[in-house]
């Protein structure tokens, strides 16, 4: 049984009493299955960033790519499990190149900014993007996760215009960008562009 299969199950046994229509059982189900990916996901990032010795920005990279995976989607592996190792490895790349991009002082909050409005539109066209594994079949669903992930990018430049931390800028943006170049459908065998 995998672990879509799991929160499914567990996701049924809680809304049984609670006469939940499909659609609040898919987000419940969703959530379960979201909430143990991150937790692995995070571990497992968290061992290779201090492999890397770049714990701080490998850590504000995956926070802020993570969480705009959750809720845009993306290209996925066959299982959870190369995700998870792809993503590890990645993230802690991104936090070393953070690290050396501040280390050599190329600070540019105008490239950071302009990388984030270019992630802003792309989000805004092709958020969410789900994968046959796991479809979203609500429409209501679907245009919630698109909002949240248009806002998330949107928060993200506010802590870009308020920061003074370049590491911390350069990291979260990093972040944003790979999460956002996984939903270009070149990454995306199955669908195209949804609204």
């Amino acid at each position: 049984m995998d672990l879509s299969q799991i929160s499914e199950r567990i996701s049924r046994n809680l809304t049984a009493e609670l006469d939940f229509d499909d659609d609040k059982k898919e987000i419940i189900a969703y959530g379960i299955e979201s909430l143990v990916l991150t937790v692995l996901g995070f571990l497992a990032i968290m061992g290779m960033a201090f492999l890397f010795k770049a714990l701080v920005p490998t850590v504000i990279a995956a926070v802020f790519g993570g969480f705009l995976r959750r809720v845009s989607g993306g290209a996925h592996f066959d299982t959870p499990l190369k995700c998870l190792a792809f993503g590890a490895v990645v993230y802690s790349i991104l936090g070393v190149i953070a690290k050396e991009i501040v280390n050599y002082g190329f600070q540019s909050s105008g490239f950071l900014l302009a990388f984030l409005l270019f992630s802003l539109a792309l989000v805004a066209i092709l958020a969410p993007v789900d994968c046959e594994a796991k479809p979203i079949h609500s429409q209501n669903f679907r245009r919630k996760l698109k909002i949240i992930s248009i806002g998330f990018v949107i928060l993200t430049i506010g802590v870009v215009l308020v920061s003074h931390n370049f590491l911390v800028n350069t990291s979260a943006v990093l972040g944003i960008v790979f999460q956002t170049m996984t939903l270009l459908p070149v990454f995306n065998k199955k669908r195209g562009i949804t609204t």
